[in-house]
């Protein structure tokens, strides 16, 4: 009778071993073909020497570490074996006793494995250790700060660079001898070498107990270096007043793991002795008296000195660390690099000081980058598959002045195209085109951005901004799709040829980027990376044909780049008519010495910052052409000991700053992410003396953004304050004061805390002479100048302009509030904010208003001419008395009544300017009545 079930039972498991073998296979080959594909990407950027590098320190490692753990486990099994008492062990097989025959089985495939099992135990164990490829290699191209730390006298490149391979290499030995002694015991156990019978002690042959006494005095060498790495870390203890060591941490914990390091190491000498002696009476008084001081020396006495010798006498006490820890933190952002001036503050701006700061007011900017990003979205993204996601500020040089300017790229959306399918999303829609320019200080008629470049192709109003390759191939957001193939037998398309028309124009790649695809084993190394077919059989493609990948340029850096983080910002520049992307690059430690971690929360999510680090540099600028994806990375900080590393370590990655060209030059900023960090820490570390700082005594807050514009992104931390959104830094073109010449700043005021005056703003210099200097302007301590929070409260709660946005609020439209802009002029703080309307039926954002605010004058106007000349010019005042002249009060209270009933008429119009004028002109005639009865 044949068994059906049977054989159904046996073709069943053989598919199923088929398709595992299957699925094995498939990944083993995706797998090389992602390394051989890396290869090739990496090859196209001329960047093969970084990843060799890494590969080989990666191989380096794991093969060390792998031959290392063999070497030591093989030994201890080789010695295991000999260490068994053969007699105890070796039973017959015809035996019925179980545990005889268990011992003889187990000790039988034991030498007989132990040689593959010591390969595959150390593969395991060395397999993690190619994630210190970065660790290692900075260990061995280190650089000296030139800073050493007050506790142990040592070069702060000790921490930063040894400090965490040393705490990774005694982990990984942990591990190692850990493992080794579980395996030896379960031999021992298994063999009868050790023997564990209930109600008694275990019973271990003298071979076993000697080796088992070496495994114990390893770990207790270990457990040494452990301590010592321990006492180092008390540069970052929390236990004090701030971070870094403090006075128990010196006086009492740091002598108790010296005292241990010495026990650990009198305990390995112990349990060597032990080897000769018989019991286990010497490591066990070695283990009670390392328990004894890790609770009373390590734990209670330190508490008690903390509690009965610090706290009654606690400034006193701290005081020196304090002041390491404020010396050490300000190193560590480079917050020592500040320079401290004082501002005056003045209540007299007149007109004519704003007529000398023309270069300054010419440039105050009315736009909002992400309002603004609402309007070029609506007004010049001219097809669904193009996408203007975010805008930028920089500054150009048009008609031969220094002019701020707004610019947005028109990037492909390759969400939205007009087709799906293969050829569509990889063959022919490929790039986006063009970029829109507009100055930051202009607006058109109709609220509208005053457009240097727009369209497509680009009308071009100004010569310095003519752009000679408008394709973009590489951009902020050419993350959607993974690939694309240029230069196939399909043609690419290129740009609409009309707005409301059909046709397109089309292009081919003529770039230098991509990897070409001409070759099968190209295209299959391809077609299993993405796990698309049609790269394989696709008659679409030529010999010619490449493929570009890591088209957003964010990870096309980091992939060049994994050991630099990126800022949130990438922006857009136009150099010699091509577009090119700059993203500014970090270096981060978190074992810089007594420097406290830095408050992360003002970052936006977008921020390729950890959340944890206590030493931060801007070392590198990345710049990436738009269309080829040629990458470029600039050394602009030759102090940084880290980038020194790093520059050692890939000499072939990165290029000196003397080789940036000065047209280049003049668009590098001073990154957000590094000042918002800057800022952050500069609240309480602007506190140089000890004493104040311990007192916490002039501590500084970031002040409330009141605007009601939408953020790109959202920010990492949440605030205590309910509702609380902090002001952002942001950049201006200006005069700094006692200065002519404009300078490209970053800027962010200081409010004091649980105040609302301002106190200081803090800016940062971008122009090439003088870029990254630190300036703290500090305002006058007794006199109170109002802040940011301050000056939008009162905005709002003026009458005339709640009353304009109320109507507008009601005729179906939305105000939207800009930035608040504090600028300083001379020794002047001047205020303005942009307001923008967004109506419902048609969302397109549109400028309105600007309100200028100087001391206690308030004026909303269309024009920010009109709004100044409000606020400092003396027109209207003299055509008030011109017309009231000879008349007595009663007379000029009349007219302003009047004035006051068609300020109200026009309102009714929705004559918002005419009704602000009259309202300004009523005022006056109140004011001169008031005058004239007082007289």
């Amino acid at each position: 009778m044949v068994n059906i079930g049977g054989s159904n039972n046996n073709e069943r498991r053989g598919l199923s071993f088929v398709v595992f073998v299957a699925i094995i296979g498939f990944s083993v080959a995706r797998a090389i073909a992602t390394f051989f594909t890396n290869y090739l990407w990496f090859d196209s950027v001329n960047l093969n020497s970084v990843w060799l590098k890494i590969l080989l320190t990666k191989g380096a490692l794991v093969g060390a570490t792998s031959l290392l753990a063999f070497v030591f486990i093989f030994t201890n099994l080789r010695f295991a074996v000999r260490a068994t008492p053969v007699m105890d062990i070796f039973e017959s097989f015809e035996s019925q006793d179980p545990l005889s025959r268990f011992r003889a089985w187990t000790n039988e495939r034991f030498t007989r494995y132990r040689l593959l099992g010591s390969i595959g135990l150390s593969l395991f164990l060395g397999a993690g250790a190619s994630q210190l490829w970065e660790q290692v290699l900075l260990f061995l191209n280190q650089h000296n700060f030139g800073v050493t730390d007050p506790v142990f006298q040592a070069d702060v490149s000790r921490y930063v660079f040894g400090l965490p391979l040393y705490r990774l290499f005694v982990s990984w030995g942990f591990q190692l001898v850990i493992f080794t002694s579980l395996i030896i015991i379960l031999f021992f156990v298994g063999t009868g070498a050790l023997q564990i019978r209930q109600g008694r002690l275990p019973e271990v042959s003298s071979g076993a107990k000697a080796h088992l006494s070496v495994l114990l005095a390893f770990i207790a060498i270990l457990k040494a270096f452990a301590y010592r790495l321990d006492s180092m870390e008390l540069l970052y203890s929390p236990r004090g007043k701030v971070f870094g060591a403090s006075y128990t941490d010196v006086v009492a914990h740091l002598p108790a793991l010296n005292l241990l390091i010495l026990i650990s190491l009198f305990g390995a000498v112990l349990l060597l002795v032990n080897i000769k002696r018989r019991g286990w009476l010497l490591p066990a008084t070695a283990i009670s008296l390392w328990l004894a001081v890790s609770i009373i020396v390590g734990g209670l006495v330190p508490a008690a000195i903390q509690r009965f010798r610090v706290v009654p006498d606690e400034l006193n006490k701290e005081l020196p660390y304090v002041d390491s820890h404020i010396d050490y933190t300000r190193l560590a952002y480079g917050l020592d690099s500040i320079e401290e001036k004082s501002f005056a503050a003045s209540p007299d701006l007149s007109q004519n000081d704003i007529s000398n700061n023309k270069q300054t007011v010419d440039n105050i900017r009315l736009w909002d980058p992400t309002v603004l990003a609402e309007t070029y979205s609506q007004l010049q993204e001219i097809r669904a598959y193009y996408a203007l996601q975010e805008v930028d500020v920089d500054r150009y040089k048009i008609n031969g002045e220094l002019t701020q300017v707004m610019v947005a790229a028109r990037e492909l959306d390759q969400t939205n195209l007009p087709a799906v399918g293969w050829v569509n999303e990889r063959l022919q829609y490929t790039h986006g085109f063009g970029v829109v320019f507009s100055p930051a200080n202009n607006v058109a008629s109709q609220g509208q951005p005053d457009f240097y470049v727009k369209g497509v192709p680009a009308t071009t109003t100004v010569t310095e901004l003519e752009v000679e390759q408008p394709r973009i191939y590489f951009g902020e957001s050419a993350d959607s799709v993974e690939y694309v193939v240029v230069n196939s037998l399909q043609d690419e398309v290129d740009y609409p040829l009309s707005t409301e028309g059909q046709s397109v124009a089309y292009t081919n790649y003529s770039g230098d980027g991509g990897v070409g695809i001409g070759s099968f084993f190209r295209r299959l190394g391809f077609a299993l990376r993405y796990g698309e077919l049609n790269l394989l059989i696709s008659n679409q493609l030529s010999d010619d044909s490449k493929l570009i990948m890591e088209r957003n340029i964010v990870s096309r850096v980091k992939k060049a780049a994994p050991f630099l983080y990126t800022d949130n910002d990438p922006y857009l520049a136009l150099i010699d008519g091509n577009l090119f992307w700059i993203i500014d690059m970090y270096t981060v430690s978190d074992k810089y010495p007594y420097a406290e971690p830095a408050d992360t929360r003002r970052l936006n999510e977008n921020s390729g910052l950890p959340i944890n680090f206590n030493y931060l540099r801007n070392s590198v600028k990345a710049v990436v052409n738009a269309y080829d994806g040629t990458m470029n990375f600039y050394v602009v900080d030759e102090n940084d000991p880290l980038m020194s590393a790093y520059n050692d370590i890939f000499p072939n990655l990165f290029s000196p700053k003397s080789e940036m060209t000065s047209e280049l030059l003049d668009h590098i900023r001073y990154p957000e992410d590094l000042f918002t960090i800057q800022s952050d820490m500069y609240r309480d570390y602007h506190m140089t003396d000890p004493r104040v700082f311990y007192a916490d005594e002039d501590p500084w807050v970031i002040p409330s953004d009141s605007s009601t514009t939408p953020r790109v992104g959202t920010l990492r931390g949440e605030f205590t304050e309910i509702g609380f959104k902090p002001m952002l830094p942001y950049y201006l073109l200006m005069s700094l004061p006692g200065e002519s010449d404009l300078s490209y700043l970053i800027f962010q005021p200081f409010n004091p805390e649980n105040r609302p005056n301002m106190q200081s703003f803090l800016v940062a210099d971008a122009d090439p002479e003088n870029y990254g200097q630190l300036i703290d302007f500090r305002l006058p301590k007794g006199e109170f100048v109002d802040g940011p929070s301050q000056v939008a409260t009162r905005i709002n709660q003026d009458p005339d302009i709640s009353q304009i946005f109320t109507l507008l609020d009601q005729q179906g439209s939305s105000v939207i509030k800009g930035n608040l802009f504090v600028v300083p002029i001379n020794q002047s703080i001047l205020y303005y904010q942009p307001i923008y309307l967004q109506g419902e039926q048609n969302p397109l954002p549109e400028f309105k208003f600007v309100v200028v605010v100087f001391q206690d004058r308030i004026i909303m106007r269309e024009t920010l001419s009109e709004a100044l000349a409000n606020i400092f010019g003396d027109e209207l005042i003299n055509d008030v008395i011109e017309d009231t002249e000879g008349e007595n009060p009663l007379d000029i209270l009349a007219k302003a009544t009047k004035a006051f009933e068609q300020a109200q008429e026009e309102l009714q119009k929705g004559n918002l300017g005419t009704y602000q004028e009259l309202i300004d002109q009523a005022q006056q005639y109140v004011d001169l009545a008031i005058e004239l009865l007082n007289k």
